[in-house]
């Protein structure tokens, strides 16, 4: 009898728990955008959610697939694994934010605010950062292929060992950018002065696309024929 009670108090005891523990998690995915808001692992696809400031929140494999987001500020936010397929960031300020294993396809980034981010591991093929400001960002070994940095502005940025296939830089204006072991297969960089490169290589370069205003680092050479002149 006292080992049947004893099961039945713990079986009881663990039920309370669950409970709650259920009643928290929909509690805080329910709550309203704000500093420090909680909505880790909450489904947030196609909110409408311009000029909110979510300082120190957290936004850990979060969905936000198709949402707006666009002039909001992140400083601090920790955003590990969120979901920003198709979402609509622009303008918005991400201030030593941590978006480690993110995934942004075709994510909307122009004019954001990249500063002291942290970025390894993430997705953002197809991404647009156009125009973006990025300062101090860890994009290494992250999936970027024919992402759109036109007109950026990048500085000490990593790409270490990232995809950058087929991606754009355009316009670019950069300065201690780490490209070592990075795929710049058909990479665009005709017309700037890539200088600003780090860990380049001449085969990353023959296999880039560039022009006869392309400005290499000193000791790497055009290629006879860019693969992209057509």
């Amino acid at each position: 009898m006292k080992l049947h009670y004893a099961l039945s108090i713990i079986a009881v005891t663990v039920a309370l728990g669950a409970l709650i523990t259920s009643h928290d998690v929909s509690a805080s995915c329910s709550d309203d955008g704000e500093p420090g808001v909680d909505w880790s692992g909450c489904k947030k696809s196609r909110k409408m959610l311009d000029g909110e400031d979510f300082t120190g929140a957290s936004f850990n494999e979060t969905n936000l697939t198709l949402s707006t987001l666009d002039n909001s500020l992140f400083a601090g936010t920790s955003m590990v694994k969120a979901d920003l397929t198709r979402a609509n960031l622009n303008k918005a300020e991400f201030i030593s934010a941590d978006l480690s294993r993110a995934v942004g396809y075709r994510a909307s980034l122009r004019a954001s605010v990249f500063e002291s981010t942290k970025m390894p591991k993430s997705e953002f093929s197809r991404a647009d950062f156009t125009d973006a400001k990025l300062n101090r960002v860890d994009l290494s070994r992250s999936e970027l292929g024919r992402a759109n940095f036109t007109d950026a502005h990048l500085a000490s940025v990593d790409f270490e060992f990232s995809n950058l296939s087929r991606a754009v830089f355009l316009g670019v204006d950069a300065s201690d950018v780490n490209v070592s072991g990075a795929y710049l297969y058909l990479a665009r960089f005709e017309g700037i002065d890539m200088r600003g490169f780090t860990g380049l290589t001449q085969t990353q370069i023959d296999i880039a696309c560039g022009d006869e205003k392309t400005v290499l680092p000193e000791g790497l050479q055009s290629p006879s024929a860019w693969p992209c002149d057509s």
